[in-house]
């Protein structure tokens, strides 16, 4: 028997414990400083019907956001602010990432990275006002929390919520969260765990301020497991257009991670710790020495089991053997592509947090380098050289005179600044490349095909790779890593009408040319051939290939990798090379005494 009854001990707010933990965060506040006036917002909002009056708009609502936390407010006028100022904001901010998530690169449009700038520092100015909000409701007496305690909840929700909206916008400028934004996120789920909080049910900011969505209702909890689904699947890596149907999948349920309780040990493989105030995300070994309050516990099996579940099915869906049961996200893709995600999601996931901190352990100025972007420019390039060129030809071409400086070139007509290409980092799988990003800066996106000499000796043996990731650590600084995946290569046609057997699948009203470009690629004993995106093929037929004044028969292996730009299969060739008078006739299929066996290749990639 208590001394107290339960309900007393409830109304007084004794069930809660003390609260400790308090977010840090110190605004300029000016006592005398007066609380933004909306009605010119208002206004705008009414008249705004173009891009440009919604980047006027845009602007104009961070400057009363700026101007809101820098006054004392009442704790009551500053919930009224931030849900006026929030419904104002979040449906435009929802169409701007729509809109921009169709398309994105290097280099950034002038005018989309302007307004995803305004929009990642709006939610920056959403968060600190909310957090300002909880820390009253932290300093509240029991008594009183008790009677605050929904408002407290929502505004811990609001300040999760724009911390994943500015993750997301942020993604899309190939940016990450920084590490003061994961001492927030972090604190505040320790202070929220503490009040036992976490799977309160609230209204989300889709449901209150935007259109109709499939969930009506969110729980902390989830809010803040999906900012670390998305940090370790690293969205540095993806391309733009890929990255809307993940964070779909993640904010719908369908990629899941579990929230354990305060850990008692080091961490387990399916496991990572959370520290209270730690600026890194989460950590996979465990910190000696660490006070405050035991660390929170990210467990990792469910989603490990879905990504290598949907790479499973996706590799033996290609070989017809099973209905295909996937995540939301991949099933909304072609074949080529949807195993592309998969392999991506997979790596991803595997990598971290090891591909996390870039090594840049050189600062090595290249300014012989060429770069050549895209399946079409470096089957060009390869022709070239194929067909007896000089490294002057290509030198001297404007776009590679771009491509050497990175062109940043300042207004004034006195002189103009060239910031050249730097090495960051090299070893035998990558490379990191950094510059000054400028409008003249080589197009690329990430999955795209690149032909790279890193000096003039190179020419005649271009090293081929993959854009793997892009990062813009700081305005207008560019990282670029290449992942190697041909050390010599060749430019080759393939006939794709060679017979039934072929490996080529043409469509019965295809009218294009029966010559189609390939790329021939060797790297220590293997062999690859690279064939442009949409080519449908059959793995195991023949092909036949015109290289230079000869043609040759070969079998197509299984599917190394896909990506946006291009396919990478294995090749099996004939060692014989036949005169193109010749090979007239019909070339007979390779006969090898191994057989190649697609799921014996597949399986290294679950590893």
């Amino acid at each position: 028997m208590t001394l107290f009854p339960q309900s007393l001990r409830h109304f007084l707010g004794w069930q809660y414990p003390e609260r400790q933990l308090m977010v840090s965060l110190s605004l300029p506040m000016v006592k005398t400083a007066a609380a933004p006036v909306l009605n010119d917002l208002h206004q705008l909002q009414k008249k705004r019907d173009n891009d440009e009056q919604d980047v006027a708009f845009l602007r104009l609502l961070l400057q009363k956001l700026r101007q809101l936390n820098r006054c004392r407010l009442r704790v009551t006028s500053r919930e009224e602010f931030n849900h006026t100022l929030a419904a104002l904001f979040y449906p435009l901010a929802q169409a701007k990432l729509m809109q921009y998530g169709r398309d994105g690169g290097v280099p950034d449009r002038q005018s989309r990275a302007q307004v995803l700038d305004t929009l990642i520092a709006s939610c920056a100015e959403f968060v600190n006002s909310y957090i300002v909000i909880t820390q009253y409701y932290q300093r509240c007496s029991r008594f009183r929390y008790a009677r605050f305690i929904n408002k407290s909840d929502l505004a811990s929700a609001r300040v999760l919520e724009f911390l994943k909206l500015k993750q997301s916008l942020k993604a899309l400028r190939y940016q990450e969260l920084s590490p003061r934004a994961w001492t927030f996120a972090n604190t505040l789920m320790h202070q929220i765990v503490a009040a036992g909080r976490q799977d309160e049910l609230l209204s989300p900011l889709e449901r209150s301020y935007g259109r109709d969505t499939e969930l009506e209702t969110i729980r902390v909890r989830d809010v803040y497991l999906s900012l670390h689904m998305v940090q370790r699947l690293q969205l540095s890596y993806w391309p733009v257009q890929w990255q809307t149907w993940l964070l779909r999948s993640i904010g719908l349920g369908d990629l899941k991670i579990a929230l354990g309780n305060a850990a008692s040990g080091a961490p387990s493989r399916h496991t990572s710790l959370v520290y209270c105030g730690d600026e890194q995300p989460t950590r996979f070994v465990a910190v000696p020495g660490q006070t405050g309050p035991a660390p929170l516990v990210l467990q990792w099996e469910s989603l490990q089991q879905a990504l290598t579940a949907d790479l499973a099915q996706v590799l033996r869906a290609r070989r017809g053997l099973e209905a295909v049961s996937l995540s939301r996200h991949l099933s909304l893709f072609g074949p080529t592509e949807r195993l592309a995600l998969a392999q991506l999601q997979f790596e991803r996931f595997q990598a971290y947090p090891a591909s996390v901190e870039l090594k840049l352990d050189q600062q090595r100025e290249v300014p012989d380098l060429r770069i050549f972007i895209g399946f079409q420019n470096v089957f060009s390039l390869l022709r070239h050289i194929g067909n007896g060129g000089d490294w002057k030809a290509v030198g001297e071409r404007m776009v590679d005179l771009l491509a050497r400086h990175s062109a940043v070139f300042s207004d004034d007509a006195e002189g103009s600044e060239q910031s050249s290409w730097m090495i960051r980092h090299q070893d035998a799988q990558h490379l990191c490349l950094s510059t000054q990003e400028s409008r003249h800066t080589t197009r690329m996106q990430i999955g795209d095909l690149a032909a790279y000499m890193l000096e003039q000796t190179d020419w005649h043996t271009p090293k081929l790779g993959v854009i793997q990731r892009i990062l813009r650590p700081q305005p207008g600084q560019l990282l670029i890593t290449i992942q190697l995946l041909c050390e010599n290569s060749q430019a080759v046609l393939i006939d794709s009408q060679a017979g039934l057997s072929s490996a080529i699948l043409r469509q019965n009203d295809d009218q294009g040319s029966a010559l189609l470009p390939a790329i021939l690629g060797g790297r220590e004993e293997f062999t690859q051939l690279l064939l442009p995106t949409g080519v449908r093929t059959r793995e195991d037929g023949t092909l036949q290939l015109q290289i230079h004044q000869a043609q040759e028969t070969a079998q197509l292996g299984h599917m190394i990798s896909a990506s946006k730009g291009f396919t990478l299969y294995a090749l099996r060739r004939r060692p014989q090379v036949l005169p193109a008078e010749q090979a007239a006739k019909p070339a007979p299929a390779i006969q090898t005494k191994q057989e190649l066996s697609l799921s014996e290749s597949e399986a290294t990639l679950l590893q």
